[in-house]
């Protein structure tokens, strides 16, 4: 699964950061572990009342020498960490591979347990799949192996690895005092706002929604993420880069919005940001693929990846806002329970 575009997860120092409510004692019941700020891993710790801890030295992109010198370090700290708070099971993300092997590491001199959180990357991104063989290594000694879509799971079974199918949980969506932002309907008494979630990476389609933005001039398009300096010159007027934002913004941008946009060019992927519409009970425009159609079964309106396909979904999405943003909220009720029952499924696996 795609990650969002927030502050939180732009680079950053190394860091420790247990989610509030819980407590890193010198020994617990379990811990989980990312080498980058993912908001999927803190709901899941959370929801499990562990602690989620982030390792990240440096900044992402990094060149090869200084890449090996900062998994090196990363490395060391996830270990010394597992060691000062003990948990008796260790989830960790992948990618990168690497995460694991202080992990595995920890597992076999305290006898503990580990659950790999394989994200859609791991298995459709081709720099990560050169690495299968110590992927299915890692993967058939774990508890179990988490993964976000069937598509995923089809790639564990020759493994013989165990698995559980676990779409991420919708957040909590906080304002600026830590209210939580109820689900709610389309905005009022201004132009049409729809958010186009990106992270810029290569299987989202950004020209093609700059097109489809182009030709609905009457809506204004707030895009997150960093964007490439060389994007600005491509930029139609009603179009605004937010370049990375606070937790809090980012929150309050989605809800002020009427429609939230997450786009893929490849199958196999779920889309981050539709979990934050879900929360927020917004309507969703998104790619045409089977993998996103089988899990989003209500609440969505999908589009081919073409500019002019993209803004007729749009416009539709927006006429029918109203409609949308109910369906959305029932299908969140449903979307969440069957989470519910996940969760369940995942404490009895993996024994917290």
């Amino acid at each position: 699964m795609k990650s969002t575009t927030r502050e939180s997860e732009a680079e950053s120092p190394a860091c420790n950061r247990p989610k509030p409510g819980t407590s890193p004692a010198t020994s617990c019941s379990g811990a989980f572990v990312s080498w980058a700020r993912l908001r999927r891993a803190d709901t899941i710790a959370e929801r499990l009342g562990i602690p989620s801890h982030t390792v990240k030295y440096f900044y992402r992109g990094t060149p090869p020498l200084l890449t090996a010198l900062k998994y090196a370090m990363q490395t060391l700290r996830t270990f010394w960490l597992l060691v000062l708070h003990r948990p008796k099971v260790v989830f960790v993300t992948n990618p990168p591979v690497f995460a694991i092997i202080p992990v595995f590491v920890y597992s076999c001199l305290f006898r503990a347990r580990y659950v790999i959180d394989f994200h859609s990357g791991c298995f459709v991104e081709e720099h990560w799949r050169r690495w299968d063989w110590l992927q299915r290594f890692f993967a058939r000694r774990a508890v179990t192996n988490l993964v976000h879509n069937a598509d995923n799971a089809e790639v564990l079974e020759p493994w013989g690895a165990p698995h559980l199918v676990f779409p991420s949980l919708p957040p909590d969506v906080s304002t600026p005092g830590g209210e939580v932002i109820p689900a709610s309907g389309p905005s009022m008494g201004h132009r049409p706002r729809a958010v186009y979630i990106c992270s810029f990476k290569s299987d989202e389609p950004v020209e093609v929604f700059l097109e489809a933005a182009k030709a609905l001039p009457d809506v204004d398009f707030f895009v997150t993420g960093k964007a490439p300096r060389e994007l600005s010159s491509s930029i139609p007027q009603n179009v605004s880069l937010t370049g990375f934002l606070s937790e809090c913004d980012y929150n309050q941008l989605l809800a002020g919005s009427d429609l939230v946009i997450a786009l893929t060019t490849r199958t196999g992927t779920l889309l981050y940001g539709a979990q934050e519409a879900i929360s927020l009970g917004k309507p969703l425009v998104l790619s045409r693929t089977s993998t996103l159609e089988r899990v989003f079964t209500g609440g969505a309106v999908f589009a081919e990846n073409t500019p002019q396909a993209l803004s007729a979904c749009i416009r539709h999405a927006l006429e029918s806002c109203t409609q949308l943003a109910a369906s959305m909220r029932d299908f969140r009720t449903r979307y969440v329970a069957e989470g519910e029952a996940r969760l369940a499924e995942l404490r009895a696996v993996a024994g917290i």
